[in-house]
């Protein structure tokens, strides 16, 4: 059920922004990229009081589409704003994991203690869950390329990368603690039999 709701949090409000923007009516599109803004930074509020990456690009990209739309200096950027967010979140994932400061730690911290999060393992996770990101976020922008070309096709391919995104960030990290664990076991068993052995 909790993986449930994640998804569904993860994915309804990206769902909402293209249904709003594709179906209201031009006289009210400043009403909705206000409540847009106003719902990304009510939600993403914790994420950019810790300096999370993609939470502080992602609402920047939201406030420089809206006032690309408002003004109409950039109209091509209206016609691929899917493409160029996800591309600009993909490049922010990949340089966090490049960087060895992996934006996905901002939320593991939040369930982890203190003293583990300098630790190898914790790092390693986050890494491998942001390059995850990385490689979601890029594959959607290719998807959103096609936007203009197959528009229902292309947002359900998006729905579903970013479900299994967000599946294999609930499920690896304990898996691979686990991994982890049992390696650790191993290592001191050896350990004890090659003392007794010796």
């Amino acid at each position: 059920m909790e993986l449930a709701r994640k998804i569904a949090v993860g994915i309804l409000p990206w769902a909402a922004f293209n249904l709003l923007l594709h179906f209201t009516p031009p006289r009210y599109l400043l009403l909705v990229w206000f409540l847009l803004i106003a719902s990304q930074l009510i939600l993403g509020w914790r994420a950019l009081r810790e300096g999370n990456p993609v939470a502080i690009v992602a609402l920047a990209l939201f406030l420089a589409l809206f006032a690309n739309g408002y003004t109409g200096t950039l109209p091509w950027a209206n016609d691929y704003a899917g493409a160029l967010c996800y591309a600009a979140l993909a490049a922010t994932a990949l340089a966090s994991v490049l960087l060895r400061a992996p934006f996905t730690a901002s939320q593991g911290r939040r369930y982890v203690p203190r003293e583990f999060w300098l630790h190898p393992n914790f790092i390693r996770i986050n890494q491998h869950l942001s390059l995850a990101w990385a490689m979601t976020f890029a594959l959607n922008g290719i998807l959103m390329w096609w936007l203009q070309a197959w528009p229902l096709s292309a947002q359900l391919a998006c729905y579903v990368s970013l479900a299994a995104a967000i599946v294999f960030s609930d499920r690896y990290p304990a898996r691979a603690r686990q991994r982890a664990a049992h390696l650790v076991e191993q290592a001191m068993r050896a350990g004890r039999e090659a003392t007794a052995t010796g």
